[in-house]
């Protein structure tokens, strides 16, 4: 483990700050991608996180982000994959304000090539693309959307990559699993002729659709915070190689090329742009933001949210006394706990 990344802890008679959940798991990763022979890599990740800023919209206290100073934009870092998060929430549902009939989409690959990572990714990418080209259903519904990657693991059935969409409706209605009509409960005429296409691009026919709700940014992006978490190590081993450089956020359609939410140096939807940027002012680190919230005089009702919402993401612990512990969940009560 690269010694920089280990911090101090920082004390004061209120309160104590220490590593979190997220950036012990970091450390754990960073060590599995040195038993890989990935060793600059694995220094990258040793150092990102290490100072993460506490950043507030000018015109919206409660959108907030916290940005590690230095990022590795590893694929497993999860201190990097909760920031990717946060940026992809506000991203998808900007996009969704644009749309005419938002929906959220779920498309799963087959039971086929689950037992090798590289092959499970490769087939459902391969077979994702010729659904996108399918006209008798895809050029036919979709008018554009985007689209988030997951892949999971399960020791009986293998590797299960599946993709998290919001989609834009060309039609006029709300679409359901099921519909409800006067002889009871049937699949959607929609939904079922989106499994015959699912099966012959070689897909699963498990599938879901449904309107969106509040919410649904976060609802798509979740699924990047918790990349590469709870996976035991030969597992993990696999995704920190055959996942490198994957792409797994994607836009299409009408959606496609938009400006000013591409981001053409990385992955995209993946930071904020220059535009962007200008709308957030800094309030400092994590561990100062912490301590300016618990004083003497009392704990500052304005900052201790932001202070409580980095535990709540995994960011950061904090160990304090009994007092400042009281305090500071009586100012909890008066404000409204931000998420990212």
């Amino acid at each position: 483990m690269c010694k920089c990344t280990v911090k101090n802890e920082k004390k004061s008679s209120f309160v104590t700050v220490k590593n979190s959940w997220r950036l012990r798991a970091l450390f754990r990763i960073e060590k599995l991608i040195r038993e890989v022979d990935q060793d600059s890599r694995a220094k990258r990740m040793g150092i990102c996180g290490n100072t993460i800023f506490v950043k507030v919209k000018k015109t919206d206290p409660t959108n907030i982000l916290y940005e590690p100073q230095l990022r590795c934009k590893d694929r497993v870092c999860p201190v990097c994959n909760a920031y990717r998060a946060s940026i992809l929430s506000r991203k998808v549902e900007e996009l969704g304000k644009d749309m005419v009939n938002p929906h959220l989409l779920t498309v799963t690959a087959n039971d086929q090539n689950r037992f090798s990572l590289k092959t499970a990714f490769q087939c459902y990418k391969a077979s994702m693309r010729l659904l996108k080209r399918e006209k008798t259903w895809w050029k036919k519904y979709i008018r554009g959307g985007v689209e988030h990657v997951e892949v999971t693991y399960n020791e009986g059935t293998g590797w299960h990559v599946h993709s998290h969409m919001l989609v834009d409706l060309a039609i006029d209605r709300k679409v359901e699993n099921m519909c409800l009509t006067d002889n009871g409960y049937f699949l959607d005429p929609l939904k079922k002729d989106l499994e015959h296409v699912l099966m012959k691009v070689g897909l699963g026919t498990i599938s879901d659709i449904r309107p969106v709700t509040e919410g649904y940014g976060k609802e798509i992006s979740k699924y990047s915070m918790k990349f590469g978490l709870d996976i035991e190590d030969d597992r993990l081993k696999e995704i920190i190689v055959d996942m490198k450089g994957k792409r797994m956020v994607s836009k299409f359609g009408n959606c496609f090329g938009r400006k000013k939410e591409d981001d053409t140096s990385s992955e995209d939807m993946e930071e904020l742009t220059p535009e962007e940027e200008d709308q957030y002012e800094t309030l400092g680190t994590i561990e100062e933001v912490v301590h300016l919230s618990f004083q003497k005089s009392g704990v500052n009702s304005k900052l201790v949210k932001y202070a409580l919402e980095a535990v709540r993401i995994g960011l950061i612990e904090i160990v304090s006394n009994e007092m400042v512990i009281r305090k500071s969940q009586e100012a909890f009560l008066n404000v409204d706990l931000v998420t990212t």
